[in-house]
C-alpha cells in the first residue's frame, strides 16, 4: 500500500513545491527591496509611502515574478520582519521565519490529505 506524502513531508520538514516557490519568491524579493539590487528589478517596485510601511503597491495583475513575489511579500512581511528593525532584519531571520510559517501552514488540516489551505499564506 502506498503512503501519503503529507505526513512524510511534515515529519522531514520538506516544503511542497507550491510552498517552495512561495518561499523563494519571498526571500528573493526581500533581498531586492533590502539591497536595491538588481536595480533594474528594484526600480519596477513601488513601495508604499506610508511611514514604517513595508507594503508594496501592486501593479496590474500579471504572472510575473515581481507581481507574485510582491503579493506574497504583502501577506507575510509583518510576520517575518522584526518590528524595530524593519528591512534591517537579517536575511537569515527572514528565511527562518518564512520557512517556519510555511511549514506550519503546510501541516494544518487533515493529517494525510493535502487541502487548498496547506498552500495559502
Amino acid at each position: 500500500e502506498k503512503e501519503h506524502s503529507k505526513p512524510i513531508f511534515n515529519k522531514l520538514k520538506i516544503m511542497a513545491i507550491q510552498n517552495l516557490f512561495k518561499y523563494h519568491c519571498i526571500t528573493e524579493f526581500s533581498k531586492i527591496i533590502k539591497h536595491r539590487r538588481p536595480y533594474t528589478l528594484f526600480e519596477c517596485i513601488s513601495l508604499s509611502s506610508r511611514e514604517a510601511s513595508n507594503n508594496v503597491i501592486l501593479t496590474m495583475k500579471s504572472n510575473t515574478f515581481l507581481h507574485e513575489a510582491a503579493k506574497f511579500w504583502n501577506i507575510i512581511h509583518k510576520r517575518v520582519l522584526t518590528p524595530t528593525k524593519g528591512l534591517e532584519t537579517s536575511q537569515n531571520l527572514i528565511k527562518l521565519r518564512t520557512r517556519t510559517i510555511i511549514l506550519q501552514i503546510q501541516s494544518i488540516d487533515l493529517k494525510d490529505t493535502w487541502t487548498p489551505s496547506n498552500f495559502m499564506l
